[in-house]
């Protein structure tokens, strides 16, 4: 749009070159070398807009079947788009762009230029080159030598080669010409071949990473799947002594004739108990598992474990929905509620005593476990980065809060957080109560 708009915007009112073709004919004949230049100069500004636009167009088009890329259907494009809009600026400025040799050579530079495909190279490093292809060839338009070409037919590209040879200074256009086209497609030349360059050493680059993240992708597939087995053998070890005191357990109450209610009780305890301890061992290989329990069980978990951490005094737990039950993961959960406090105590500073609360509050169909600290706080712009693998501002792993957001996706749930700066942060896990799987508020 902005090259149909050009010729109102630069004419012969900014550029005077008619004016200098005049004063050539009636003062001195080094004016038509000023008038040249001009006209190339107007016609280069008006026509930049047109052809950078159309190599945006089709540098962001492409026509295919499937994955396979039709060459010439791309082709025919460019060269319709350009004919088009000469068609539209004809139309709207009244002014005929002749589709001669410039233009044919600058859609087929357009054409291959967008065949090479040098996406790895930014779009401004390669509209230069366009840029440069263009005014190499505006040069031909004020050459007297190529007259038997079908360059400069235009108007007053006509009129300053008959000036030119009226003032018998051919020999100098002519010079003036080939100097500025060989010297702009010099130019254009080392533009390519540093794009083209440019563009391998990207791609090498990219294939290198893409390469490097392959193998990185494997050696974690080998150890996940070596600690897989691990974590077999180390839940065989741990369940085995668990089967040994349920079997224990058994026999106790069949050889106890006469079994008190005390003793039934005690060993109803110590057959849950065991159960519990199984359960959780299970939960540790296969981390989708998933079990019901109630929300004071999970609170209970993680106070639990933090307990003999030295920051526990400061850790306080609030809780309205005890009884309701949840239905995910449990190990999961309270892992995540444990990272959140280890980072809640991490973020209070030094002069500051910390005050962290474990807070279960229900909202409709769901449950929110809250972690709430009175530290410094996270900046806007960490936010998002917070929550990605080794992003820590601590020496630390930052697995931490990874791990957590890996947690809420396994479990169907979600993350909320408030932070003010210097004042604290509040992490919420919102989770579906247990029959609510399907639904988060």
């Amino acid at each position: 749009m902005l090259g149909v708009f050009m010729p109102k915007l630069f004419n012969e009112s900014e550029f005077p070159i008619i004016r200098y073709l005049q004063l050539s004919l009636r003062e001195e004949s080094i004016h038509l070398i000023t008038s040249a230049i001009l006209l190339v100069t107007m016609n280069i500004v008006r026509a930049l807009p047109h052809y950078i636009g159309i190599y945006w167009i089709v540098d962001s088009v492409s026509v295919s079947r499937g994955k396979k890329r039709i060459y010439f259907l791309d082709a025919a494009f460019i060269v319709i788009l350009l004919l088009l809009t000469y068609q539209v600026i004809e139309a709207v400025d009244q002014i005929h762009y002749d589709f001669g040799l410039p233009a044919v050579l600058m859609a087929g530079i357009i054409i291959l230029y967008d065949l090479l495909n040098y996406n790895y190279v930014s779009l401004l490093k390669r509209t230069m080159f366009i840029l440069m292809a263009l005014m190499s060839v505006q040069f031909l338009d004020i050459m007297p030598a190529a007259s038997f070409l079908p360059v400069g037919r235009g108007e007053l590209s006509r009129y300053i080669k008959a000036a030119a040879e009226v003032l018998g200074i051919e020999r100098q256009i002519n010079n003036l010409a080939l100097v500025g086209f060989v010297v702009s497609a010099l130019i254009a030349v080392m533009l390519f071949v540093l794009i083209r360059d440019e563009n391998g050493l990207r791609e090498i680059s990219s294939l290198k990473e893409a390469n490097e993240r392959m193998r990185m992708e494997a050696h974690a597939s080998e150890v996940q799947n070596r600690t897989f087995k691990e974590m077999q053998y180390l839940v065989h070890d741990l369940k085995s002594p668990l089967s040994v005191i349920r079997t224990l357990e058994g026999v106790l109450r069949i050889e106890e004739e006469n079994e008190t209610p005390e003793k039934t009780e005690q060993y109803d305890r110590m057959e849950k108990v065991v159960d519990q301890m199984s359960d959780k061992i299970s939960q540790l290989l296969t981390m989708d598992h998933k079990s019901s329990f109630t929300v004071k069980e999970l609170l209970n978990d993680v106070m639990q474990q933090i307990s003999i951490e030295s920051y526990a005094p400061f850790v306080k737990q609030s809780s309205e929905a005890d009884e309701a039950y949840l239905y995910a993961n449990q190990i999961l959960i309270s892992r995540s509620l444990v990272n959140l406090i280890r980072n809640a105590v991490q973020a209070v500073p030094e002069n500051r005593t910390p005050e962290i609360l474990l807070l279960a509050q229900p909202r409709g169909n769901t449950i929110v476990l809250s972690v709430k600290d009175n530290g410094k706080g996270v900046p806007n712009d960490q936010i998002e980065k917070i929550w990605k693998h080794g992003y820590s501002d601590k020496n630390s792993s930052g697995l931490g809060l990874a791990f957590v957001k890996n947690a809420m996706e396994r479990s169907g749930g979600e993350i909320e957080m408030k932070s003010k700066w210097q004042e604290g942060t509040t992490i919420s896990l919102i989770l579906p109560r247990e029959g609510e799987e399907d639904y988060v508020e």
